[in-house]
């Protein structure tokens, strides 16, 4: 039964991943009062790569060609992990906690930066010198969370942290746990593109991620794209299912309670993509060098998390 779910989660992301990209560009299009393509997109611009013949710049090495293969089974393996339409532990749930899945993601970063510089593309460099920037102050709020998601609940595993989050309203209700909370909110928007600073057009003044992957083509920017659309939903997920609403999600073993709380899951990651939306479009774009500063406030949330922890006993 365990493996037989861990492939419905496996399919249950690969399938719906697109398509919360695809809602969100829908409203986003909506804010601005246009019409916009269909919510279906994603895949329709999937299948036309798939199609499509690839080209290689002359002076990248066969890693260039590699990395996009590598990172997308590497998120594939942290869609088994996870907690994302059950709170029990799958077939390879134990293999990895937080801080590991953490580094994962932080691995997939660094191949993607070190294929983007092996193109020898100005845009390229240009983005991943940014990201490099951000992710440096991004990446350890992302740590510093789940250490301090750890020390409240005695674990990193993320299927227990969502156990603790159901049954115990103190810590649910703690101001611990909404510094964290918010913090981890602040982190995700930076790390789904949805600042109101980057640019999702060639704009060379705001692209980041769209540098990075600027020099692929056919499948091998498929696969790209496609694994940027899991990574969104993963994160997505570990919100919602650890910090925000880690209501309802199945505790035991059961296929029908398993395929209800996916629908539901996905009412939420609407609702939360609808919020993303709101502020993208309703914040004016600033400069650059203002997300250092964003950073620097989500880092605030997260260190007042522990401060407020160690004072207090955990008592609030």
């Amino acid at each position: 039964m365990l493996f037989l779910l861990s492939v419905l989660q496996l399919l249950y992301v690969l399938i719906t991943a697109p398509l919360i990209a695809g809602i969100f560009g829908k409203i986003t299009e909506r804010y601005e009062s246009k019409v916009g393509p269909s919510i279906f997109q994603p895949y329709y611009d999937l299948y036309k790569l798939f199609n499509k013949q690839s080209v290689v710049p002359e002076v990248a090495s066969p890693l260039f060609q590699i990395v996009p293969y590598v990172t997308f089974a590497m998120y594939m393996f942290l869609t088994l992990v996870l907690p994302i339409i059950t709170a029990f532990p799958l077939t390879f749930g134990p293999v990895v906690d937080f801080i590991g899945g953490g580094l994962i993601f932080g691995a997939i970063a660094s191949l993607k930066k070190i294929a983007s510089l092996d193109s020898r593309s100005n845009y390229s460099h240009l983005g991943v010198s940014r990201a490099s920037s951000i992710g440096a102050l991004a990446e350890p709020i992302i740590v510093l969370i789940f250490i301090t998601f750890g020390v409240i609940s005695h674990t990193n595993n993320p299927y227990v942290v969502n156990n603790i989050m159901q049954t115990s309203t103190q810590w649910y209700l703690s101001l611990i746990h909404w510094f964290v909370v918010f913090a981890f909110f602040m982190a995700l928007i930076v790390e789904t593109g949805k600042l109101p600073i980057e640019s999702h057009s060639n704009n060379e003044f705001g692209m980041i991620d769209q540098a990075i992957e600027m020099e692929y083509s056919g499948r091998e920017l498929a696969f790209m794209k496609w694994g940027s659309y899991i990574k969104q939903f993963l994160l997505m997920s570990v919100f919602l299912n650890d910090f925000l609403i880690p209501f309802w999600v199945p505790m035991k073993v059961g296929l029908i309670s398993v395929i209800i709380y996916g629908f539901i899951h996905l009412l939420k990651m609407i609702v939360l993509s609808v919020i993303f939306a709101t502020i993208q479009s309703t914040v004016s774009k600033y400069k650059l060098f203002k997300n250092f500063e964003y950073v620097a406030v989500a880092f605030s949330f997260a260190f007042l998390a522990i401060i407020v922890f160690y004072t207090t006993g955990g008592a609030l």
